[in-house]
């Protein structure tokens, strides 16, 4: 037996808390087809039920066996239990889509989208699934075991559920805290400050192994190319360049570094500054070996910011040719003038987006950019109200009016679908008039401007959320309408969709805040650390590459 394996039950209930385990104890204590109650470990030690999660598990896994008929001793799979008990209250059990079936479950039995719900309110809801679960279970000729199982199961889905968002949490906040280390940490230069905290590292690194993602530099960019004078400062740079080779090199500038030239020192200084904070945790002067002569050239005023400027264009280059994809996936664009609105203003940000990143800020682009964004304003604004009217449509409709179910759900289905295609455009719309804040942000004053529309589209996007009013009044919705609906698999059916488009307006709503982070050029509100490779041909960089 291979121990190291862990099932999935025991290795959910490790992690979970007394009070998140208590709905177990209590449904598996309270029913005559358990042995929880007269086990001695729930004796000896509840309610702390973190000390037996093993004899909870056990518990759960024979029922398992009685409800799934297993007769040779073996252990049922959790998968297959959660695929078992979909079939047994008649849902299409999706093979080996074990959290499809999950939320299949726990969003047929909650009274609304569990998403929706605040936290803290969550397990109330799921109780309430949990006891519908297990009514939908029972049957006749059905084992009494299900009852239990099917509450049990519920809450296993609902606790895996929690803790892999959790992880995930971490997992997010660990690589945004954490330095990417260059690949040949051996042929590094470190400018650290005078704590020894690095502000800036230079490394060479071998040749490149795909010619994916990079972005070719003009001998005109004054942006990144503020970091050729410290090239031959690296190890192994300099001879390099003198057999004229085509080379690769990676920087690295941790999260709320700065680089600033210092009318004080005469010289160019690192300082770091403290995350979320604005006091200064150190600096360090450039003025060794080679490093003397940029201090005195001027041409790397502040690296860390043209760096993080390279960021910004590829950001919102990638953004750019995501939404032309997007646009050209979607069917809903019917509308040729809301098509043409969205498509000009794209290629327009596509066109200007180098430019302006690299600092030509003339008053020309910046009318422009806010000619696109009344458009963009007016196409949203014809879309809120197609939402709502689409909204009053489905409100109206009735299973009276049909003569048999099968036409209720296929015009159910078709209300469905006008209001999925009309929230990819309103989502469209919004990563386009994030993207144009981007650049307009990049030109200087206009601050209460800046700020008003940044304002504007955070609440443009929070509205659509899940945890928003308007997702909240569809969701009441459809589960008000799918009352009259019969077939559980049907129901599944447009709860699936409706979680679908939940969930893609939740991950675009995402994209657009992240669009919406600040692209000022002072690097210290940068609170993540920027990786780059940088090809260098002759001692000057030609192109770059984010990480």
């Amino acid at each position: 037996m291979n121990v190291t394996a862990v099932p999935v039950i025991y290795e959910i209930l490790g992690m979970s808390s007394d009070h998140q385990l208590a709905p177990l104890v209590d449904t598996l204590t309270q029913t005559p087809v358990s042995i929880l109650k007269i086990c001695w470990a729930y004796e000896r030690h509840a309610p702390d039920h973190s000390q037996y999660t093993d004899q909870i598990g056990d518990e759960i896994y024979r029922l398992g066996q009685k409800a799934l008929n297993i007769t040779d001793g073996s252990r049922p799979s959790y998968q297959g239990m959660i695929s078992a008990l979909c079939k047994q209250v008649g849902l299409p059990a999706q093979e080996d889509e074990l959290a499809d079936n999950e939320t299949a479950l726990l969003n047929l039995f909650t009274p609304q989208r569990l998403s929706s719900i605040t936290a803290d309110k969550q397990q109330a809801a799921v109780n309430e699934a949990r006891q519908a679960a297990a009514e939908s279970a029972k049957s006749f000729f059905s084992a009494a075991e299900w009852l239990p199982l099917a509450a049990s199961l519920l809450q296993i889905a609902f606790l895996r559920s929690m803790h892999t968002e959790a992880a995930c949490a971490n997992k997010v906040a660990k690589k945004k805290s954490s330095s990417p280390a260059p690949v040949s940490q051996g042929d590094a230069l470190v400018i650290s400050n005078d704590s020894g905290t690095p502000v800036l590292t230079l490394a060479q690194i071998g040749l490149s192994d795909s010619d994916a993602g990079w972005r070719k530099v003009s001998k005109d960019d004054m942006g990144i190319s503020r970091l050729n004078p410290l090239l031959q400062a690296v190890p192994g740079m300099a001879t390099a360049v003198e057999v004229r080779t085509s080379n690769y090199m990676n920087v690295i500038v941790p999260a709320g570094t700065e680089l600033v030239e210092s009318i004080k020192h005469g010289s160019l200084i690192g300082t770091l500054r403290k995350i979320g904070k604005p006091e200064l945790a150190g600096a360090a002067k450039l003025d060794v070996g080679k490093l003397s002569a940029l201090a005195t050239s001027g041409a790397a005023l502040n690296i860390a910011s043209a760096l993080l400027a390279q960021k910004h264009l590829a950001d919102i280059s990638e953004k750019l040719s995501d939404i032309k994809e997007a646009i050209d996936d979607v069917a809903a664009f019917q509308k040729n003038e809301r098509r043409s609105i969205l498509t000009g203003s794209i290629r327009y940000f596509e066109q200007i987006a180098g430019s302006v990143m690299s600092g030509e800020l003339s008053d020309e682009v910046i009318h422009l950019i806010e000619m696109h964004e009344t458009k963009l304003l007016e196409v949203q604004d014809h879309l809120a109200i197609d939402i709502r009217s689409q909204n009053e449509a489905l409100k109206i409709l009735k299973d009276a009016e049909w003569v048999g179910q099968g036409k209720y759900i296929k015009a159910l289905d078709e209300q469905q679908t006008a209001l999925d295609k009309l929230y990819r455009e309103m989502l469209l719309c919004l990563r386009a008039r994030a993207c144009g804040w981007q650049l307009f942000s990049a030109f200087p004053g206009r601050e209460q401007r800046k700020r008003d529309r940044l304002q504007d589209i955070r609440a443009s996007v929070l509205a659509l959320l899940p945890q928003g009013d308007a997702a909240i009044g569809l969701d009441q919705l459809l589960r008000e309408k799918i009352k009259a609906v019969t077939n559980p698999a049907e129901r599944f059916k447009i709860l699936r969709n409706e979680n679908a488009l939940l969930n893609r307006i939740s991950t675009q709503g995402a994209t657009v805040f992240d669009s919406l982070q600040t692209i000022n050029t002072d690097i210290s509100i940068h609170e993540t650390p920027l990786s780059m490779d940088l090809k260098i041909e002759d001692g000057i960089i030609v192109a770059t590459r984010m990480r």
